[in-house]
């Protein structure tokens, strides 16, 4: 019932004559209305802008910080080149060869269609979290709007007793070794102010505040879970209105806003990283970012931490590259701008790490901390307290806080642009009638999405925010990951897959180096990797910041994970089983068949030649567009009657029904 439905909505009634032959030849309505990049550098600009995102600015100082900052280097850079970059070449090749997403491009073996599934899922789940951070920034940038930054100082309505200014801007006032929150003036003034004793050692900075209580009005744990509060409710509001505006034209729109997404942000880090250096502490925190402790490289976490830094940063896993490499001109030479990206990639993230290190250091030596402990404490929101601290000591600081909380914003869309693009890219692969209502998909994914997503803008919202980043975005992309490496190298062939990059590029680019890697370092390291965090896997901990301690996650939440982490792959085993018996039960019903000419021609038992076609391409694999289909995969241009069979053949013609036959064994 249900594949008559699909087969219903993807009917198209578009029709092309053959010039020889002048018999119809079937096409679809998605080649006609193929969207294509403008330019090439459109192309470029909008991965540096999907890759290049608040990953590297939000994410990776976070995690470096959290894994001990220079130890985390060393298998980051590691990693990037046994696995990142390969993958990277991996999607990219496989959209642009098939002109199509991650909802179809795995046709190339039948029963693994569900890598592609796990893959929107992924992108799905990472979409609605990833928007929160936008948000954020989003209400940073519109909070610039002042003479005077609310993060700047204490004194406001969110603000405790234990809040304090670091560095010369400090409001403390110390006489007989006690410890006031108030000036010289205002403590010899008793009469109008109230000053208060402090502990130097449990003091709170005041962006840590504007953060924890204004911002998220954070709980004191996930069970006080609350109601969405009015500024992240409508932050995350506009920052859905704006995704959705971007995107409903498809490429055509997102790849202008790249122009700005892909380049602003260098600039900005530039003068950030060039004033923060200048900082009291800076040093020790740059210190404890470049030197590495060597106990912890060998520590199986600081791996598990750089592989989901890796596949987070570059978007595998997510079906983002296909879609945007799917609308590639076939013979796009994205093997080069493959190099280009990843370098950038890369290094932006080390680059950010710099501003946000020495940001570190000075808070630290603020807090007569050392920057380990400041660093460990430190939660996924560490450069949105970072970040404001440095800006806020800046001349002119409302100023530089605009264009650095833009730059903020530039990042986040980039990346959540592709993110969005794979479910709606995705939805109209597998119904082509929607290809002309796009704009109504686009506004009403963005609306569920808003709908889904506004749970994290309660009081409780930061600890399910932590659970999905855990559980989603992390351990199921490095086991999509290890399935789209097996598939591409062991089930489909790394020397067809290589032959069909040289039907794009005129050369199998970097084939030893793809080898090595996609047959042995990958998925050898990815599952290696996965293992030892399954084995090491323990309750998610939130470490002492902010006035809040020290917070380990509840059982239950941590049964919810695995639950969410389980759903995020079991497409991949799920679909492998129904196609698999899908294909034993068409083989049973041929081999009963007297007339079939598979009833004599089984050279193997049913389910040993059910496991070989589940693992064949599917009949549809191959270029998407007619004009790319040349070679082996010529074949798709054979003129057909109405049934789909290729009119030679009923016309008699021998020769030609072996050539299609031999085609077909391919």
């Amino acid at each position: 019932m249900i594949n008559k439905i699909l087969r219903k909505f993807r009917r198209s009634n578009n029709t092309i004559t053959s010039s020889e032959t002048n018999a119809p030849v079937k096409t679809t309505s998605e080649e006609e209305e193929h969207h294509e990049w403008d330019r090439p550098i459109e192309f470029v600009f909008s991965l540096i802008s999907n890759s290049v995102g608040l990953g590297n600015v939000w994410r990776f100082p976070y995690l470096a910080a959290r894994s001990g900052g220079g130890a985390f280097l060393i298998p980051y850079f590691v990693l990037y080149f046994l696995i990142g970059a390969p993958l990277y070449y991996l999607e990219l090749a496989l959209g642009q060869f098939s002109s199509r997403g991650p909802a179809t491009a795995f046709i190339l073996a039948k029963g693994w269609q569900g890598v592609g599934f796990a893959m929107i899922i992924n992108s799905v789940l990472c979409m609605l979290y990833y928007n929160v951070v936008i948000s954020w920034a989003l209400f940073y940038f519109i909070s610039s709007f002042r003479k005077r930054l609310l993060w700047s100082d204490c004194g406001h309505w969110w603000n405790t007793v234990r809040c304090f200014v670091p560095g010369d801007r400090g409001t403390t006032y110390t006489i007989n070794g006690t410890t006031f929150n108030c000036t010289k003036l205002q403590y010899q003034n008793p009469i109008q102010h109230q000053c208060t004793v402090i502990n130097l050692t449990d003091r709170i900075t005041a962006t840590e505040e504007f953060y924890y209580n204004l911002l998220l009005q954070k709980s004191k744990s996930f069970d006080d879970f609350g109601t969405p509060t009015l500024y992240m409710a409508l932050s995350l509001l506009v920052s859905w209105v704006i995704v959705c505006l971007c995107i409903i034209k498809g490429v055509k729109t997102s790849g202008k806003v790249a122009y700005f997404t892909a380049i602003f942000p260098y600039v900005v880090l530039l003068i950030l990283i060039i004033y923060t250096s200048t900082l009291s502490g800076a040093v020790d925190g740059v210190k404890f970012y470049i030197i590495p402790k060597w106990e912890l490289v060998g520590d199986f976490k600081t791996w598990q931490a750089a592989a989901s830094q890796v596949f987070f940063s570059l978007g595998l896993s997510f079906g983002s590259l296909m879609a945007y490499s799917a609308s590639n001109k076939f013979d796009n030479n994205f093997f080069k701008q493959m190099c280009i990206v990843v370098s950038c990639d890369c290094l932006t993230g080390v680059f950010a790490g710099f501003a946000v290190f020495a940001t570190i250091g000075f808070l630290a030596k603020a807090l007569n901390e050392t920057v380990e402990k400041y660093a460990a404490s430190s939660g996924p929101g560490l450069a949105f307290i970072t970040y404001p601290e440095a800006i806020s000591n800046m001349p002119a600081s409302p100023f530089f806080a605009i264009i650095f909380f833009l730059m903020l914003l530039a990042l986040g869309l980039g990346s959540q642009f592709a993110l969005t693009d794979v479910p709606i890219t995705s939805l109209v692969e597998l119904f082509p009638r929607l290809k002309k209502k796009r704009p109504i998909a686009v506004v009403i994914t963005c609306v569920i999405s808003y709908l889904i997503s506004i749970t994290f803008t309660c009081p409780g919202g930061i600890y399910f925010f932590e659970l999905l980043q855990e559980y989603s975005a992390n351990t199921s992309m490095l086991v999509v990951g290890f399935f789209e490496v097996i598939v591409i190298s062991y089930i489909y062939g790394f020397n067809r897959f290589m032959n069909d990059v040289e039907m794009m590029l005129r050369k199998r680019a970097a084939e030893y180096y793809l080898f090595l890697t996609w047959y042995i370092s990958a998925p050898l390291l990815i599952i290696i990797i996965t293992i030892t965090k399954l084995i090491s896997a323990e309750p998610i901990k939130l470490g002492a910041g902010g006035g809040f301690p020290e917070y380990i996650f509840p059982r239950w939440s941590t049964i919810l994970g695995w639950f969410i982490f389980v759903f995020c792959i079991i497409p991949i085993p799920l679909v492998f089983l129904v196609n698999y018996i899908k294909e034993c039960l068409s083989l049973r019903a041929a081999k009963r068949n007297p007339k079939s000419p598979i009833q004599n021609n089984v050279p193997k038992p049913i389910y040993l030649h059910a496991l070989t076609e589940n693992n064949s391409p599917s009949e549809d694999w191959g270029p998407k567009r007619k004009e790319n289909q040349i070679g082996l995969y010529q074949r798709k241009k054979e003129p057909f009657d109405n049934h789909g069979i290729p009119l030679e053949i009923l016309t008699g013609d021998s020769d030609r029904r072996k050539e299609l036959s031999n085609n077909e064994q391919y």
